[in-house]
């Protein structure tokens, strides 16, 4: 059982930067003008919730904007404000507003 597990972990580690390297990392305000569906990379400080349980602000030093980061995708959510981070997923254009799809979160140390 430990080996699967660490066999998964290894894996994921392995594959993250290629999945990473895909995306452009940008700032908020650049990923702000981005087409829908664009990948990205961006690094902020999770300063507070948008609303629904799994919308966070992320701000960086070019502003803020929303990311919607599901349950599975970062079961430490909650302990996430105030803490810098590192979110790769895609623009989502939606009603007007920019937010991102986050698909990993990582805490920058």
């Amino acid at each position: 059982m430990m080996k699967k597990i660490l066999a998964t972990v290894l894996l994921l580690a392995c594959s993250l930067p290629a999945y990473a390297h895909a995306a452009k990392t940008v700032t908020v305000k650049e990923a702000k003008t981005l087409r829908d569906d664009t990948r990205v990379v961006l690094t902020g400080k999770i300063t507070g919730h948008a609303g629904d349980d799994d919308l966070y602000w992320l701000q960086d030093s070019t502003g803020k904007i929303r990311i919607d980061i599901d349950d599975d995708e970062w079961e430490d959510n909650h302990l996430a404000i105030g803490k810098t981070v590192r979110v790769v997923g895609d623009v989502d254009k939606n009603g007007g507003h920019t937010e991102i799809e986050v698909d990993h979160i990582s805490v920058v140390r």
